[in-house]
């Protein structure tokens, strides 16, 4: 099973599933995930109260009715100790699982959805026990989607973010802005096909992280290299360091490049930061 973890959400895809979409924040967002063919997974959440489940994913429930679909069985269970609801739903050609619940810890209401022609109450099931609405373990979070995977404090945000083939890129901060960190992955074959060499890449997100007329000054090189960015002219100014880590990744082949910048008094935390990064299944 491929270990997916994003905005807060941690969820195990069976075998030969894929992310083909993911969009908002921790607070309102959803992933999409799905096989070649005859299915498609949606996990939906939303910031909300208690009260507002299960009046919420019944709502939702009506807006299938309207589609054509049919209740035909309702079930209840409990995930990470929060009640769930469910239903399963059909029309002529195919079938709806949905479930439902409210997640105490990160105060979002959660609804999933499994439809397709070769769904079953088993696979459901499944996917759902492998679900976890709120992975935060000693106020750190991962984040681990296409070849992106690092350990971050609670409170980071993901800002950009950009999924290709070949390439990706995520850009975060933490909630007061002051540290950023940007991870992007290239795979081999992109770097040994020459169409663009690691350095300009380097220099495109770099441009991201710091002002017009700096440089990067090397401070130390071990596992990971760290620099002081400074002024170009005036080299007495300092706009904070830099961490730069590289891992190379085996299955798939692709090498993982860190940048994190922050203030010199937070310099610890971009450490945490460069050593929680690892490799992950595209």
């Amino acid at each position: 099973m491929k270990l997916i973890s994003w905005n807060k959400v941690e969820v195990k895809l069976p075998g030969g599933w894929e992310i083909t979409r993911e969009g908002g924040t921790s607070i309102n967002g959803v992933l999409v995930a799905a096989p070649e063919t005859g299915a498609k997974l949606e996990i939906y959440w939303r910031h909300s109260k208690p009260s507002d489940f299960p009046k919420a994913y019944e709502k939702y429930l009506e807006k299938l009715e309207k589609k054509g679909f049919v209740r035909k069985n309702s079930f209840s269970t409990t995930l990470h100790k929060h009640k769930v609801l469910g239903y399963f739903l059909r029309d002529e050609n195919n079938k709806v699982f949905t479930a439902s619940w409210f997640c105490d810890e990160t105060r979002r209401l959660f609804i999933v959805q499994l439809d397709g022609k070769s769904v079953s109450m088993g696979l459901f099931t499944s996917i759902l026990n492998n679900i976890n609405c709120h992975p935060i373990h000693n106020g750190m979070v991962n984040w681990r989607l296409m070849g992106i995977g690092l350990r971050l404090y609670e409170d980071y945000f993901v800002n950009l973010r950009d999924f290709k083939i070949g390439y990706s890129m995520a850009y975060f901060m933490s909630r007061d802005k002051k540290v950023h960190v940007i991870q992007y992955s290239i795979a081999r074959y992109v770097i040994e096909s020459q169409e663009t060499s690691e350095d300009d890449v380097f220099k495109k997100h770099l441009r991201y992280l710091t002002p017009r007329f700096t440089k990067l000054v090397l401070i130390d090189k071990n596992s990971y290299e760290k620099y002081y960015i400074v002024h170009t002219l005036l080299q007495k100014i300092k706009y904070g360091v830099l961490l730069k880590k590289v891992n190379k990744c085996i299955k798939p082949d692709y090498v993982q490049y860190t940048l994190v910048k922050a203030p010199r008094k937070r310099l610890d935390e971009a450490i945490d930061i460069v050593k929680g990064t690892y490799c992950v299944e595209w």
